[in-house]
């Protein structure tokens, strides 16, 4: 809160300051606006150099994600909103033309989010989400470890008998279906589908060779993140929709920023523009990162077929949605400590510490629920960042990444000219009160016939009507709260034992580890969990880096002089 309200008349003076620039004789360049006199805080330093404004301005233009340098020769990244702090006008190491100059078109952020939604409500929105996702997956775990000391493959779950299947639950101590917003509501489907597809990577579907995903792009210095993610969903989608084994298609980022309007900064009407206009080539509107829309070579070319969009509130729906057509593009906060983040780190969870430098939309090309789980994610920073270009980050990555609320999440379907557009599966109800969808066998799918998923199989457990209740099987609106019979005893918080749905974070007396004084935590079960970090719980997390290149030496996050 300090910040805020220092901020507020430290920025006025800034802009009084920038004016005064060009009175003083300090040196000025295009599209960079000087700060006299001042620094930002919390930003991420690129890179150091020892050279002269000039040059240090045409090393910024030309370096990924600079937008801003300082007199003492730092290339820096600093937020849409910058804090700045005053120099010592007094010091004898203080020059008068000492400063910082930001690009006026380099923002960091690159999309708009609706004016009551923060870094803060992103998160609250996808707690419910992510605890039901939780204790689906949580369920799958305990009921495949059974099953594997009977020795039947977890994937091989939905081919079991009725009977067999029940006997893994029951052994588990873990109910079919549950409700309960405490400890996180899942559906019979979601165990099973939790069970059969515990991991996911459109480049390789289901384990097969076939390839959805189109290469990694580079959205250079512009702020052009939302094109770039609707461009690599859409075009995932269309692989599936034309069942291709490899995915060379290269559609315009450069007409869907540029072309429409004002800059497409928001996810739903990049998806909104695709829907009604579909979208051209690369080799139409190539990609420059500066405003222009003329048409490079014609004719001008598209899909020949049409999209259709889907918003999807719901973490078992987006699964599904990248099994079945490649991708989904999400929203997050990115941090300093997210932009290092390197091929040999652990899923990316923020480090409670790191400053804030902007929102992001990125693409999720699959997820692993292994451990604490994490998404599989596609950026557009070039295949030199990362992991080739993509980042693993955790389902508890504490960053509001696929939280399942408003628009937070949106796929896309495609379907040739010949066919009818694939109609947009209506927003779900909280999962268990949905009806359960067939499950897909895991076989894959046979090499002569390129699918993105397998066939689908029917589920052991039909649906039936309340009046059914008693008859063994868990049907659908029946749960472990109102037809234990049916769908097995719910797990208590307390009892003891960790069974069921229950994770460490909604039950922490019966998940968590006990400490030498009797205590317990969540710290040391192997999950990097929400609220934890490689400062607070290394031995979950990973070991902090040495440093998070922020201006701002993080003793809390192992920051030392030395290193």
């Amino acid at each position: 809160m300090w910040a805020r309200s220092w901020f507020l008349p430290v920025a006025i003076v800034a802009l009084l300051v920038a004016l005064q620039a060009s009175a003083k004789g300090c040196p000025t360049f295009a599209n960079y606006t000087f700060y006299r006199l001042q620094d930002a805080t919390g930003a991420r330093v690129l890179g150091v150099l020892t050279s002269r404004p000039a040059a240090l301005a045409a090393a910024c233009t030309v370096t990924p994600l600079c937008n801003a340098f300082t007199t003492a020769g730092e290339l820096k990244i600093v937020p849409a909103v910058p804090i700045f702090e005053l120099m010592d006008a007094s010091s004898a190491d203080t020059l008068e033309c000492d400063g910082i100059y930001i690009a006026t078109s380099r923002s960091f952020t690159g999309l708009d989010l609706p004016a009551n939604v923060t870094i803060d409500t992103l998160r609250k929105r996808g707690q419910n989400a992510l605890r039901n996702m939780q204790a689906a997956v949580a369920s799958a775990q305990k009921v495949g470890s059974k099953l594997r000391a009977r020795k039947v493959n977890p994937l091989d779950a939905g081919k079991l008998a009725h009977a067999d299947l029940r006997k893994a639950f029951d052994d588990a101590a873990t109910p079919l279906a549950q409700v309960s917003a405490t400890d996180g509501s899942y559906s019979y489907a979601e165990v099973l589908t939790a069970l059969t597809y515990p991991a996911w990577d459109s480049r390789q579907a289901n384990g097969t060779a076939y390839n959805f995903i189109t290469p990694v792009k580079d959205q250079g210095a512009r702020g052009s993140c939302v094109a770039f993610a609707a461009t690599a969903v859409a075009e995932a989608a269309v692989a599936v929709g034309q069942k291709s084994t490899s995915n060379s298609l290269d559609l315009s980022e450069q007409w869907l920023f540029f072309c429409n309007g004002p800059y497409t900064r928001m996810p739903s009407k990049a998806a909104s523009i695709l829907v009604n206009l579909n979208q051209p080539l690369e080799a139409n509107y190539p990609y420059t990162g500066n405003p222009g829309c003329e048409l490079n070579a014609a004719p001008e070319q598209r899909t020949g077929g049409k999209f259709a969009s889907i918003v999807i509130n719901d973490l078992a729906l987006a699964k599904e949605q990248i099994r079945e057509w490649g991708a989904v593009m999400t929203l997050f906060a990115v941090y300093n400590d997210f932009i290092g983040w390197s091929a040999t780190d652990l899923p990316y969870v923020w480090n409670g510490v790191g400053s804030m430098v902007g929102f992001h939309q990125i693409t999720i090309v699959g997820y692993n629920d292994t451990g604490a789980g994490y998404w599989i994610a596609k950026n557009s920073w070039g295949a030199d960042w990362g992991d080739n270009g993509y980042v693993r980050v955790s389902y508890a990555a504490n960053v509001g990444m696929m939280t399942a609320a408003d628009d937070n999440i949106i796929g896309l379907r495609w379907s040739p000219a010949s066919a009818a557009a694939p109609t947009p599966t209506p927003a779900p109800t909280p999962a268990p009160t949905r009806t359960p969808a067939p499950m897909p066998t895991p076989t894959p799918a046979p090499a002569h016939t390129p699918a993105p998923t397998p066939s689908p199989s029917p589920s052991p457990f039909s649906a039936h009507s309340s009046s059914s209740r008693g008859d063994g099987v868990c049907s659908f609106g029946e749960g472990c709260s109102n037809c234990p019979s049916d769908c097995g005893a719910c797990a208590v918080c307390g009892d003891g034992v960790c069974s069921g749905g229950e994770t460490c974070s909604t039950c922490l007396s019966d998940c968590g580890v006990k400490q030498a004084d009797g205590s317990k935590t969540c710290c040391g079960d192997g999950m990097c969990g929400a609220g934890e970090s490689c400062g607070s719980c290394p031995s979950d997390c990973g070991a902090c880096p040495t440093c998070n290149f922020n201006g701002v030496c993080d003793f809390t996050a192992g920051e030392r002089c030395s290193s």
